[in-house]
């Protein structure tokens, strides 16, 4: 937001220097970043052209001489309308124009241009002029023309935070300088000439869309006429970075960067009746704007129309068929109140930004309307002429209260750390606008509706602060109890899951808590908690998986030709239990691609046995025993997924994903996917091993490869030949075969039991015995043959 200071001064007595003025708003939380002078600076006086001939040299250039006062100086120009009489501004040589150019004496085609005619842009009051500026001024010849179009006052850049709304007009910034000042602010008070007609004669307006607009202010002015701005008018657009374009536009512009309340002049003979419908827009309805590009709607902006045009999409842009012309004569001007909420979701469908939307989708004061439209009809007449109808159409379905709040003075002393006097607590807070209404030991205070980021009593606390002088408050180093601290119990437990994850091959990740409603119902069937008010479309619920961060991050390194990843995370998801929000915290692992990407000899790519083998290590690590059963998830591969159990309790799932999220992202190849409760796995885990005496006695295997039906669990048959007998050690599956050989739909499975006595050394014949009983068991119980 770029403010002139003599803009500033109009408002509110200034009698400090530009430099001291823009430490106090920084200090006050209005940063300046810089200050500057958009304009031609050096000097530029008026003269009078008082000869003029050809080029001697050039068809296309013109000798003029000119008088400044004092002395006669020559000089060239292509611009063929500049004639005798005719009065210019002159730059003498050490002028810098306002793109930085420095005026100097030169010989054009052997003729010396001793000055230079200055046009608009090189003064920096226009975006591009064609032509030297011709004065239509009543101005003497001589008069020092920087001082008086005011190019030599500075202009204050501002980095407005998105919760001062209020400061992104010239009117808001003033208040926060008579505030700083101790000074009155010096409001404009419009006057309007009106003809004795009502303006419901002449405009109607509905609303139909009262959620997107709930305030909508109408009125009628005819007899305007479209033509150039004064330069007053240039000056001070131009110097808040807005191009001028005509009276009319430009008077609408100036009242915006007055008020920071954006308005809209429609063209009356494009407005049907002259009504005004306010309404929803319909999916894929088509509006050319101002911009000249044709948008496709989407169904949540708020539409200008005047019930079958559409003339504007509301608090963004105008629509190009109902703009002012040259030949426009007669006005309807809209003051409304957009929801911030809806123009900024407005802005984000159609990638669309304007002045107006800025403002708007940070909040306007709704309640400044009629003021902000009686400023507009004045400015109007003041630069186009014209006269308004008698009163305004003021639609206003929902009305917008002031806030109450309530600002103790203990509260107040001791978040400052400083008492400030209660008279400038008063003073402070009635400067900003609001009403206030002192009692014993508080102030209860109404806060205007300018101001939309006051809601709770710490928010007056920071404005009593800001404004007093926070370096008014003494610096004293915080008094902390010693206390034991260090990390707990849970904190060291997870600290030591992220180390043995870590040292598994995994690469820690940290995501938002939030994703797309619209995927995780598409992939998982699952209903998110919803947001309320999301930052993004594509983040407008919690995740009920860490799934979907993790699926994310290895979509967008797959795409980037990162095709080996682990990736670990351990966060909290968010869900529904018996009506109430659950959080647990749980570990994630996702995995895709070779095992070994930097290994040419390790052509191993990752797989469910591979996965499940991490979490065995892990649970070696934790002593805890983890079982396996089938699992019933949509969104893993048939097969290849699993529900994951410690001492009976379900702790989590692996397996593989869909070939749906390959889709929905956008990438090939097989990913793996586990996630565990980190609660329960805390609850379970035992941090005490048990201390094994080697065994002074040989082991002794056995091996036997059976064929199981495809779909069939190994791990059944495990549990069956652990429990077989006494002295079995360990059982595991060494091989999986499925090549040639094997009958349709039936696999290898290689299994091996290691048996060792407590007391002895066992036999060959005696280990033989065991072993071709045990078999015989599993051959009955399971209905499987040997392969050999």
């Amino acid at each position: 937001m770029q403010v002139p200071v003599e803009w500033l001064k109009e408002l509110v007595d200034i009698d400090v220097s530009v430099e001291e003025l823009a430490h106090r708003l920084t200090m006050a939380g209005v940063s300046v970043e810089r200050i500057f002078n958009p304009f031609a600076s050096g000097k530029i006086v008026s003269a009078i052209v008082v000869e003029t001939r050809p080029h001697p040299n050039a068809e296309k250039l013109k000798v003029c001489k000119v008088f400044d006062g004092s002395a006669y100086h020559t000089t060239i120009t292509s611009d063929m309308n500049v004639k005798e009489n005719c009065l210019v501004a002159i730059a003498y040589p050490g002028t810098r124009f306002a793109d930085g150019t420095e005026v100097r004496q030169a010989k054009i085609r052997e003729v010396l241009s001793e000055v230079v005619m200055c046009s608009l842009q090189e003064l920096g009051l226009e975006e591009k002029s064609d032509h030297v500026y011709l004065i239509d001024e009543d101005l003497e010849v001589g008069v020092d023309l920087v001082r008086h179009w005011k190019l030599d006052e500075s202009v204050l850049d501002l980095d407005i935070t998105p919760n001062r709304p209020d400061c992104l007009g010239v009117i808001g910034v003033a208040r926060e300088v008579a505030v700083l000042l101790n000074k009155k602010l010096k409001l404009p008070e419009p006057k309007v000439e009106i003809f004795d007609e009502p303006v419901e004669k002449f405009v109607s307006v509905q609303i139909e869309d009262v959620e997107g607009c709930p305030r909508y202010c109408a009125a009628y002015v005819r007899s305007s006429k479209v033509k150039d701005s004064p330069l007053w008018m240039k000056r001070r657009l131009m110097a808040c970075g807005v191009r001028p374009i005509n009276n009319i536009v430009d008077a609408s512009n100036y009242v915006m960067l007055l008020t920071g309340h954006p308005v809209h002049v429609f063209d009356y003979s494009k407005v049907k009746d002259g009504r005004i419908v306010v309404r929803c827009s319909k999916k894929d309805e088509e509006v050319v704007l101002l911009d000249e590009r044709t948008y496709r709607l989407t169904g949540i902006e708020t539409l200008i129309t005047d019930g079958e045009n559409i003339l504007a999409v509301g608090g963004v842009m105008g629509a190009q068929d109902s703009g002012v012309a040259q030949s426009t004569e007669e006005l309807l001007l809209e003051v409304a109140y957009f929801d911030p909420v809806r123009i900024r979701r407005t802005c984000r469908a159609l990638n669309i930004k304007s002045d107006a939307s800025h403002r708007f989708e940070r909040g306007v004061d709704p309640n400044d309307a009629d003021y902000v439209m009686n400023l507009l009809i004045h400015t109007i007449q003041q630069v186009a002429g014209g006269v308004s109808a008698r009163g305004l159409v003021d639609v206003y379905p929902r009305r917008i209260e002031r806030k109450s709040v309530t600002l103790r003075r203990e509260k107040l002393r001791k978040v400052l750390g400083i008492d400030v006097p209660n008279g400038e607590v008063f003073r402070i807070l009635e400067s900003l606008g609001m009403e206030v209404r002192t009692t014993q030991d508080s102030w209860t205070v109404l806060v205007p509706t300018h101001r939309p980021d006051i809601s709770i009593e710490e928010d007056l606390i920071e404005e009593v602060g800001r404004i007093f002088g926070y370096d008014k408050v003494q610096s004293e180093a915080p008094r902390i109890l010693a206390s034991a601290g260090g990390w707990s119990d849970y904190q060291k437990f997870r600290r030591n899951i992220k180390q043995l994850v870590r040292s598994c091959g995994f690469n820690e990740v940290v995501n938002l808590s939030f994703c797309k409603s619209s995927v995780v119902k598409e992939l998982t069937k699952q209903e998110p908690l919803m947001l309320n008010n999301p930052m993004v479309e594509d983040m407008d619920s919690l995740r009920p998986s860490l799934l979907f961060g993790l699926i994310d991050c290895v979509a967008y390194n797959i795409r980037r030709q990162n095709r080996d990843v682990k990736f670990f995370e351990i966060a909290k998801i968010y869900g529904l239990k018996d009506g109430s929000i659950f959080e647990r915290e749980k570990l994630g692992m996702i995995a895709s691609g070779k095992l070994e990407e930097d290994d040419y000899t390790d052509t191993r790519t990752v797989s469910l046995l591979w996965l499940k083998g991490v979490i065995e290590e892990i649970g070696r690590h934790l002593n805890l025993n983890f079982e396996y059963e089938p699992a019933t998830i949509d969104w893993l591969t048939p097969g290849r997924r699993a529900f994951i159990y410690v001492n009976n309790q379900q702790v989590g799932c692996l397996g593989m994903l869909t070939r749906s999220f390959n889709e929905v992202y956008d990438f090939k190849g097989e990913v793996y996917f586990a996630e565990l409760d980190l609660q329960t796995l805390y609850e379970n885990f035992n941090p005490a091993r048990g201390i094994v005496t080697p065994a002074p006695f040989p082991y002794v295997r056995r091996d036997i490869s059976l064929l199981l039906p495809v779909g069939s669990r190994a791990g059944d048959i495990l549990k069956f030949l652990r429990t077989s007998h006494e002295f079995v050690e360990n059982v595991g599956v060494s091989d999986v075969y499925t090549g040639k050989g094997l009958a349709e739909n039936t696999i290898s499975v290689t299994f091996y039991v290691i048996y060792r006595a407590p007391d002895r050394s066992l036999t060959d014949d005696e280990v033989n015995e065991i072993f071709e009983n045990t078999i015989k068991r599993v051959e009955e119980v399971f209905a499987v043959r040997r392969r050999f």
